[in-house]
């Protein structure tokens, strides 16, 4: 008798204890913040394209006598929620494009991750009382992007990673780390990986519960119809001609393909909740994923809705898989040392502002007034370096100049897209102007007056000054 008491006993406390610890390590783990500050690019970008596109007739959007009158929206809110609310309400319309304005300021400031811990209540704010404010023109990209900005909010660690705020805080770091490098004149920034977080974790926890639920529920939903069950209803999307970019009802001459795309559709929906989870599966379900949204982008011309939901499933993404896109490189293994003259204060500040953008550390800051250049590369002198910055690949490439910068930008996640313009014909040549001016006119041996200057002028060179 007394074992069919305890045993049961026991057994109900271990599984208390079970669902405790995996309670908390699905939520309170730390985890890496990069794939949250993706999403709030993503979803910042979107509110702020939103907004703008309100604004090219503001007056029949939010005015008092637009397409949706005050009046109406509060007895359109009251029905749906009494405790529900839009900021646009309390602005007259004389008031409507300064607010517009300070409006999109905040929401640009969102996706650069400035402020992040404010700017996302803002933007979470605004962008909420702009749907409720027009529900003539609601859908689910709008009940989207809300429900991301609200996450990205109550978190507060949207700005950990892929931020302005990261960014301006590595320069201060890394401004220090110029100043005290050794004799040797190697240095290196310390690590920007972003330190995983509890609050990240919550984040990315609460997005990828809510994604399972919203395909979860869009494939229990259409079991409802009879086209998903006969394998018709992926024709009645194509043949709607009110979204639709492409013409594809010459689809209907294969009813076979037709079939296929209605049940792989619904299989997908129906299987991402489970197969999502399974890791090695997990880059097949994100392919297929994206790959549907994609097709919902150009077969309904939704594009901002798939874009929304991407965004969103960027939470499923690894950390260092994103980082290592941009950069192009293993993390942690070096890609080049970068040659610089550190008697230039200019030249020293510009390696802690690259460096800041160089959260992998594949760049190696080679001061090169304090080593012997050969070292480095024998083909090097340091009358060729003095003139102009050297890059030497990790293969042994060597890259001067311009055309070096060009190559360390293209390295670092932040300044990646600067880089691109290279490609743009007659802008290397004129880069390659403008470098070789500032290289020529930069300043060197000027005396510090702050605590991270990191060079004083030698004696030698200051007793000659004095003399002059």
């Amino acid at each position: 008798m007394r074992r069919l008491v305890i045993g049961p006993y026991l057994y109900l406390a271990e599984l208390a204890k079970a669902v405790r610890t995996g309670w908390n390590r699905f939520f309170f783990t730390p985890a890496d913040p990069t794939p949250l500050g993706m999403i709030r690019v993503l979803s910042g970008g979107l509110a702020l394209w939103s907004l703008l596109v309100y604004g090219l007739d503001l007056h029949a959007y939010l005015g008092s006598e637009g397409w949706a009158n005050p009046e109406f929206v509060r007895a359109f809110m009251n029905e749906e929620n009494p405790t529900a609310w839009s900021l646009w309400l309390l602005v007259p319309d004389s008031m409507l494009r300064p607010v517009w304005v300070g409006c999109i300021a905040v929401l640009t400031l969102f996706t650069l991750g400035l402020w992040s811990r404010v700017t996302a209540v803002l933007a979470w704010a605004i962008f909420v009382s702009t749907v409720r404010r027009t529900p003539v023109s609601v859908y689910g990209f709008d009940q989207i992007v809300s429900t991301w900005l609200f996450y990205l909010a109550v978190t507060g660690a949207s700005g950990q990673a892929v931020s302005l705020d990261r960014y301006l805080a590595r320069v201060k770091r890394n401004r220090a780390e110029v100043a005290r490098r050794g004799k040797s004149g190697i240095w290196s920034a310390p690590s920007g990986v972003p330190d995983p977080s509890i609050s990240a974790n919550l984040g990315l926890r609460l997005i990828q519960c809510h994604l399972l639920i919203i395909y979860g529920m869009a494939a229990l939903g259409k079991f409802q119809g009879t086209s998903w069950w006969t394998g018709d209803a992926f024709w009645g999307i194509v043949a709607a001609g009110e979204f639709r970019l492409f013409d594809l009802t010459w689809l209907a001459d294969y009813p076979l393909l037709i079939n296929v795309f209605t049940h792989v559709g619904l299989a997908l929906e129906l299987s991402y909740p489970v197969l999502i989870w399974v890791r090695p599966i997990r880059p097949l379900m994100l392919t297929a994923i994206v790959a549907m949204h994609v097709g919902i982008g150009l077969t309904l011309g939704l594009t901002e809705f798939s874009l929304a939901m991407v965004a969103g499933n960027f939470a499923f993404v690894s950390g260092p898989w994103l980082r290592s896109l941009v950069a192009g490189k293993e993390p942690g293994k070096s890609a080049g040392r970068v040659l610089y003259d550190g008697a230039c204060p200019r030249c020293r500040a510009s390696m802690a502002f690259i460096t800041a953008g160089d959260p992998d550390c594949l760049i190696e800051p080679v001061d090169l007034t304090a080593v012997d250049v050969a070292k480095v590369h024998p083909s090097l002198t340091k009358e060729a370096c003095m003139k102009s910055m050297h890059l030497v690949r990790a293969n042994g490439k060597i890259e001067v100049g311009y055309d070096a910068v060009m190559t360390v930008l293209a390295w670092t996640p932040l300044f990646w897209p600067l880089s691109t313009v290279r490609y743009v014909p007659g802008v290397s040549s004129v880069g390659r102007r403008v470098y070789n001016r500032i290289a020529t006119s930069r300043p060197r041996d000027v005396v510090c007056n702050d605590e991270v200057c990191g060079l004083h002028p030698s004696t030698e060179t200051a007793s000659a000054r004095s003399q002059r």
